[in-house]
């Protein structure tokens, strides 16, 4: 019965331990500013993804001449593709993931630095820094980007042509 007692003794201070330290890197996660960054990114990526597929709606639609319950056909189905690749998981569930694996490799002292950091002068300026910094990183990779995947979806669309013609499928 001691033992028992014990046991959930430990049990319970180490849960406690656990939502306290949770806690915590959760803190920190907003001090640094990850949750506001990451939604930066979601929201950026989902942005330019359903950018890149309009142009390539675009381009397949600029090669057809169908009637109107066909481009409705069509932009529904376009619509359906971006619902099904549209990530899934929000800033907060990224930040639990990244909360798990960048806190283990820090003690309890070391995650109360580092929020001391973060909610001091500097801190603070080093978090704004980085949030106004980002948008331009993802806008400089984004052009790189651009030409790429626009060379993609040219050489994709001339190929689905092609197979269109080899097959004879066409009505």
């Amino acid at each position: 019965m001691r033992t028992i007692a014990l046991f959930l003794l430990i049990l319970v201070s180490s849960t406690c331990f656990a939502v306290d330290r949770t806690e915590k890197i959760r803190t920190l996660m907003e001090a640094q500013g990850l949750v506001q960054m990451f939604q930066q990114q979601i929201d950026s990526g989902r942005l330019e993804q359903r950018k890149q597929a309009k142009a390539a709606l675009g381009q397949i639609m600029a090669q057809l001449k169908p009637t109107k319950e066909f481009d409705a056909r069509f932009r529904f189905a376009f619509d359906e593709f971006l619902k099904s690749v549209e990530t899934p998981w929000s800033a907060q569930d990224i930040v639990a993931v990244w909360a798990k694996v960048y806190g283990e490799r820090f003690s309890d002292q070391e995650i109360d630095g580092l929020v001391a950091f973060y909610t001091s002068p500097l801190g603070k300026k080093d978090v704004m820094a980085a949030q106004e910094a980002l948008p331009k990183l993802t806008e400089h990779f984004s052009a790189l980007t651009k030409p790429l995947l626009e060379r993609a979806t040219h050489n994709f669309i001339e190929r689905l042509q092609l197979l269109t013609q080899e097959c004879k499928c066409q009505k």
